[in-house]
């Protein structure tokens, strides 16, 4: 429900007059259903407060690659959704922290106020500091109007509209199936039962960076009567990546026709310009012979090497536009030789939100072998409704496996690439190591602005495993640092997670990673390398 929407392709079907006709009879059905025509159309406002979880980047943050793998799960232990549908805006109010461990305590255990997002008509807006609010890209607003539409009663009120258009009804099993393109421009499908008229699930398409096309389904389930419409206690949302259920909703309780605030956007806010996307242009800072850091504030950091007769790259991180200037800036950087291949740290969807970038470039992904099936799946997905590089310019995966160490070398240049120990965060990953200037290269190891520190020594056991001489960090998140801060740092933040874990326990709270463990007796048994 976070994420933007782009109007779905609708295949080509017989589709009712825009304007001048009487309401499809499926959606005539769904509304007596929910209450009867005059009594939905009759709806000022709808509240709803509940909690839920949601999925942690869309299924793309687990702990392997496999479809297998346990899903981490965000918490929303408060939630409160007001529409105004009236005048179709919205407001939500939101508490969320993860349900696992991670590197900043807001994060962890849930930022001190609540997030609020509102939505007036095309304008998004968020509540900031002191009470100020803040105008949101246009991106935020579409999302945002499909989360209002999200709600059973609100849809069929929408379709209700005579410019609404609904067409290409279906029967698929027990359900009815409609096409709806609403008088806002926003297309959905919905799915009422065939006896009963209720809504059961409603579906949308919007854009992601790593997976192209996804398809969202919401579903519905028992309704019960408030002040004479009916309503779900429960929502569903899966997406069509693995069968992910992507949210949950367990509702605890509606309010219709009540009191609400006034939802209208400040003139301020709805005079100011939305932010359009800024430019990416990230810089190349020499780090040794060879040995570039690409980085700006467009996005995380990749590191670039220049071997005898080409160029690799090491991470395709955070979206397609910053990997693409990654990319240019690669080849700028030293001109005369191809970028040939990208190695990935590890398959988490922030580290690889340029993927689908580096495949259309026909570049070869070089990465752990027990993420290679995923990158199939990801080079298979179709990228049509939006500004996507390998839906624009389609092509096979090219994919090069590391199972526990693979050296890349010349004459010019050597780097090892090695599988990841000691890691409860990533089980599938690797990190580089360059043995002329004793660099180790990596991601989600260590970041400086991290607050806690969860992984037990991941890295001093990786460089004591792999028995190297290391004398530099050359991270994907943060700046380069010498060997001896990062330990420090990495004490400093190990502590900070124990103390927070000690804070908690007094409080008679029991926290996912509590205590903070000890290392892994693997390292007992160091094997030569």
């Amino acid at each position: 429900m976070t994420r933007a929407l782009l109007a779905i392709v609708l295949a080509a079907s017989a589709v009712l007059p825009a304007r001048g006709q009487q309401p499809a009879a499926m959606i005539t059905r769904a509304a007596d259903a929910l209450g009867g025509v005059a009594r939905i159309r009759a709806i000022r406002n709808i509240t709803v407060a509940g909690y839920g979880e949601q999925a942690y980047m869309n299924g793309g943050g687990n702990i392997s690659a496999s479809p297998d793998a346990p899903q981490k799960w965000v918490s929303v232990p408060e939630y409160e959704k007001t529409i105004d549908v009236e005048h179709m805006r919205m407001r939500v109010r939101q508490r969320n922290h993860q349900n696992f461990v991670f590197a900043g305590a807001a994060g962890y255990l849930g930022a001190p106020n609540a997030a609020v997002a509102y939505l007036d008509g095309n304008v998004a807006f968020n509540a900031a500091q002191n009470n100020r609010m803040v105008r949101a890209n246009d991106q935020a607003a579409r999302a945002r109007r499909i989360d209002m539409l999200n709600n059973p009663a609100v849809l069929v009120r929408a379709a209700l509209d005579p410019a609404s258009r609904v067409g290409n009804v279906r029967t698929q099993g027990g359900l009815q199936l409609g096409d709806i393109t609403l008088a806002t421009g926003e297309s959905l499908t919905l799915a009422i039962d065939s006896v009963s008229g209720v809504p059961a699930w409603v579906r949308w398409m919007t854009h992601d960076e790593n997976l192209g096309d996804v398809t969202f389904r919401t579903s519905f389930t028992g309704y019960l009567p408030v002040k004479g419409v009916l309503l779900p206690m429960g929502y569903n949302t899966v997406i069509d990546f693995r069968s992910v259920v992507q949210n949950k909703l367990y509702v605890d309780k509606y309010g219709v026709d009540e009191t609400i605030d006034d939802l209208s956007a400040p003139a301020d806010v709805r005079a100011a310009v939305a932010p359009a996307p800024r430019a990416p242009s990230p810089e190349a800072t020499p780090v040794a012979k060879g040995v570039w850091l690409l980085h700006g504030n467009g996005g995380a950091n990749s590191i670039l090497f220049e071997f005898a007769d080409h160029l690799t790259m090491f991470e395709a991180p955070s979206n397609q536009a910053w990997t693409q200037a990654l990319i240019r800036l690669a080849r700028s950087t030293v001109p005369g030789k191809p970028l040939t291949e990208v190695v990935v740290s590890h398959h988490h969807f922030d580290h690889t939100g340029g993927i689908r970038a580096a495949m259309a470039e026909g570049l070869t992904i070089v990465a752990h072998k027990g993420t290679e099936p995923l990158f199939r799946e990801i080079a298979a997905r179709r990228g049509t409704i939006a500004p996507d590089a390998l839906g624009a310019a389609p092509k096979p995966l090219k994919f090069r496996a590391v199972d526990d160490h693979l050296q890349l070398k010349d004459a010019a240049m050597q780097v090892d690439l090695y599988h990841v120990v000691s890691s409860s965060h990533m089980a599938e990953a690797l990190f580089a190591y360059v043995p002329a200037a004793k660099l180790f290269v990596e991601g989600d190891f260590f970041d400086v602005g991290w607050e806690l520190y969860w992984w037990q020594k991941m890295y001093a056991d990786n460089i004591a495993y792999r028995r190297l001489q290391v004398d530099t960090d050359v991270p994907v998140h943060g700046r380069v640092l010498p060997l001896a801060d990062v330990l420090r740092d990495i004490e400093r933040q190990t502590k900070a997670a124990a103390d927070l874990c000690a804070r908690t326990a007094a409080a008679g709270l029991f926290t996912p990673g509590c205590p903070v463990k000890t290392p892994s007796p693997i390292l007992q048994d160091t094997p030569s390398r």
